[in-house]
């Protein structure tokens, strides 16, 4: 019997964009849970709030946060371990981004605002999060969001001078992301490296995204689902049609449509309707 990963993303991918809400994929999460199939968290969420999100799934795995900038494994994946979840940052540190966004915008006057300069209630009105969730954003370890007000031409200004200083800004389905040289499918990739450590045979991997950040996680599985969006749109994945699938809905039912494609394409068991 083969082994399987399954990466989502979570904003309009597992849960629903406007509200959070992920009911209507609790028959494909509980079908998961039967079959033993690891689900690993890989959004752009920070650690606290996935954390929060875990405990309501009753996930206890690895996860990855902030768009790959960060990964946490259990116990069970490092030998080292001192029976707590660990930490690893793969991108840059949160003060150095912030140092280097902030003088930009200094020196070339862009208009845009990240999470470290909204207040909890501007966070709050952005995202729909409640007050608790909101300050669980903005708890960041290694990348900034943030909402750009200028020309796509200062963006595209803003994006070079970025890359000058080693630092990406990458879409995503609210807003845009700095952050270092990492993004979800390394962070895939690093984690799917410490899984297979633990298993002689090869491990299959699904993945779930929606936006744009997504991209390289769904591209690097071996089979991927694309999450309609909530104006009906896909967004566009280079990969063969026979590892491919798209929902006919938005999140959360969407999710779940997903995975039942997913698992009855591959014999994965019966899912109910």
């Amino acid at each position: 019997m083969k082994k399987w990963l399954i990466f989502t993303d979570l904003d309009g991918t597992l849960l629903d964009h406007r509200d959070y809400n992920y009911a209507e994929a609790l028959p494909a999460l509980e079908k998961i849970t039967a079959l033993q199939i690891p689900l690993i968290i890989n959004s752009s969420k920070t650690s606290a709030e996935i954390e929060a999100i875990k405990a309501r799934l009753h996930n206890n795995g690895a996860f990855a946060v902030e768009n790959g900038a960060a990964v946490f494994i259990p116990a069970e994946l490092n030998s080292e371990s001192d029976g707590a979840i660990n930490r690893v940052i793969l991108g840059r540190p949160i003060s150095d981004i912030l140092s280097l966004t902030h003088a930009i915008r200094n020196r070339y006057g862009f208009s845009f605002r990240g999470f470290s300069d909204f207040s909890v209630d501007e966070v709050m009105r952005e995202t729909g999060l409640t007050e608790k969730e909101a300050r669980q954003a903005k708890q960041r370890l290694a990348s900034e969001p943030l909402k750009w007000y200028d020309s796509e031409e200062k963006r595209l200004l803003f994006e070079h001078l970025l890359k000058e200083q080693g630092l990406q800004l990458v879409k995503g389905g609210r807003f845009w992301h700095v952050m270092g040289q990492n993004d979800k499918g390394k962070a895939m990739a690093w984690l799917l490296n410490k899984y297979q450590q633990q298993q002689t045979q090869k491990i299959m991997t699904i993945a779930l995204g929606d936006s744009q950040n997504d991209l390289p996680m769904l591209e690097q599985a071996d089979y991927a689902a694309v999450i309609q969006r909530t104006d009906g749109s896909y967004l566009t994945v280079n990969k063969k049609a026979d590892r491919l699938v798209r929902s006919r809905h938005p999140a959360p039912l969407g999710w779940r449509e997903a995975i039942e494609q997913l698992f009855k394409k591959l014999k994965l068991g019966e899912m109910n309707e």
